[in-house]
């Protein structure tokens, strides 16, 4: 997996923010745009947005085209949101141990969702304004330099209009890793990233592909999608997200990314890979009809999450764990709280509920990529990450579904079956999706070598790089603990960079020691 959330560039970074969760909402930078233009508490303004708080990724610019072979002005027309999965790609691959040794790169597949481009509207912005001067819009402008005045990116040339159609973003992936297998971008709203994965199951169980990735992006470059949202009212006027809570009026808009290694769990066994989670169960389904367009329809949820348990071959209170949509809206969370009660029933087994919008945001079509990657790190760790604190709008409802939401890091009850849980993610239009992951059965136990000293080996592009990733990499090793041999594989597996380190350790104490030391150095 690989990941990047406001306050989290990785995997790590995001479960150490999920087990101490602090929101991670701020003003609107002017990088972006300058907020305080829009700001307004007037309906009356149809451009304007009430507030100017969101849960941003910083640096969304930069990126090492050259790593990648791809020329710079080509890098400069890419969506940023395609830049943005390929480097999680990379990361990805990374993390399943196959850069430096290879995979099937004839039957692998890239699914991602991505659902619009704010990039798009800044890189023609000189189209339209022309528009604008030669009076299609209305009154034709004046001055007929204006439309040369737009400072934004490059004017369009041979490679731009690829850049910004969103197809692109799954297809330069399968470009730049030299990939077989389908590569499609999709659309259906929030519930876009989970969707992604739920295509990659299916592909993978039809034998399409032996291996997928899968996941979505969304970044927020325009205040379009903001203002656009102010006005039905769904974002947070006091710029909180408290998803089931008692003063919760809405969500907070945000931006993130990530993207899951998926292949049959019968060849990821017979390769000894680390399994982080089963996908066990896949549910979809859509509203139908639906009265005034936007209202989320209990009947739908259902039909999705019965789906899902139906394709596990579990009950639904077979899991621990339920990570909700839970947006933080009056009109969305009971109905989610109501449609979990049904699904349960009155004696179903107790669980507990999170959502992680309260710390991230929400991420739109990447939401459910939040709530999945948190998922399988809980059932993965044991841990059920908390929710900062709250309270909660409908006790009396939490209990009759049986659920309780953790307020700290609470280690998974012990039932004598694997560690279940399942994940929600419901879009604008009404698709929603639900999955149902477990714990994977552990690899046979092997008698445990004394600890030998080992060869750690890190590199970067430069040398500063090389010192955050070595200071990064002995903040894992004290933080964790994981077994040095496993991290020595783990780095002999990648592809090595210009500026290299080696040292020997001789435990994950003394290499913690000397990857900080060197850092300094």
């Amino acid at each position: 997996m690989a990941c990047r959330l406001p306050g989290a560039r990785n995997v790590n970074e995001y479960w150490r923010l999920l087990t101490e969760p602090r929101a991670q909402f701020s003003t609107v930078p002017d990088s972006r745009w300058h907020a305080a233009a829009f700001l307004s508490d007037s309906f009356r303004d149809p451009a304007s947005a009430y507030t100017d708080t969101m849960a941003l990724l910083p640096d969304v610019g930069h990126f090492d085209a050259a790593h990648y072979g791809i020329p710079p002005r080509r890098a400069r027309s890419m969506d940023p949101q395609a830049r943005l999965l390929i480097d999680l790609a990379r990361e990805a691959i990374q993390d399943a141990g196959w850069e430096a040794e290879g995979f099937d790169r004839e039957e692998t597949s890239v699914i991602t969702a991505l659902t619009e481009s704010g990039y798009r509207e800044i890189s023609t912005l000189r189209v339209r304004m022309r528009q604008l001067a030669g009076g299609e819009f209305g009154a034709r402008a004046a001055d007929p330099r204006w439309p040369e005045s737009v400072r934004a990116v490059d004017g369009l040339h041979g490679t731009s209009v690829a850049g910004l159609l969103l197809n692109m973003g799954p297809n330069t992936v399968s470009s730049v890793f030299d990939l077989h297998g389908e590569s499609y971008a999709l659309d259906s709203a929030c519930s876009g990233g989970l969707m992604a994965v739920a295509n990659a199951v299916f592909a993978l169980r039809a034998g399409r592909c032996r291996i997928a990735l899968a996941g979505g992006a969304q970044l927020i470059l325009t205040p379009d999608l903001l203002v656009g949202l102010c006005r039905i009212g769904a974002i947070s006027r006091r710029g909180t997200c408290l998803p089931f809570g008692a003063e919760a009026d809405g969500f907070v808009l945000g931006e993130g990314a990530g993207i899951l290694v998926l292949r049959p769990l019968a060849d990821a066994l017979a390769a000894g890979d680390r399994v982080y989670a089963v996908i066990r169960g896949v549910g979809t389904a859509n509203d139908g009809t639906v009265q005034g367009g936007m209202h989320p329809q209990a009947a739908g949820q259902l039909r999705a999450l019965r789906r899902a348990y139906r394709d596990a071959g579990l009950p639904p209170d077979s899991v621990g764990y339920l990570e909700a949509h839970g947006t933080g809206t009056t009109v969305g969370d009971p109905v989610e709280i109501g449609v979990l009660r049904e699904l349960r029933g009155e004696r179903g087994a107790p669980a507990f509920l999170g959502a992680v919008k309260a710390v991230v945001g929400h991420a739109l079509n990447a939401a459910g990529i939040a709530g999945l990657i948190k998922t399988v790190l809980a059932v993965h760790r044991g841990v059920i990450p908390p929710q900062p604190e709250f309270e909660p709008a409908d006790r009396a409802g939490l209990d009759a579904a049986g659920l309780t939401i953790p307020t700290e890091p609470t280690r998974w009850p012990r039932s004598g079956r694997p560690r279940r849980a399942g994940v929600s993610a419901f879009g604008f239009g009404g698709t929603g999706v639900h999955l149902v992951v477990e714990e994977s059965a552990p690899a046979p136990a092997r008698p445990a070598p004394d600890e030998e000293p080992q060869l750690l080996v890190v590199s970067a592009r430069d040398r500063a790089g090389l010192a955050r990733h070595a200071r990064e990499l002995a903040r894992t090793l004290a933080d964790d603990r994981p077994p040095l041999a496993a991290v020595a594989d783990t780095l002999a597996r990648r592809a090595p960079l210009a500026e290299r380190l080696a040292l020997v350790a001789a435990d994950t104490a003394d290499a913690a020691a000397k990857l900080t030391a060197a850092a300094d150095a």
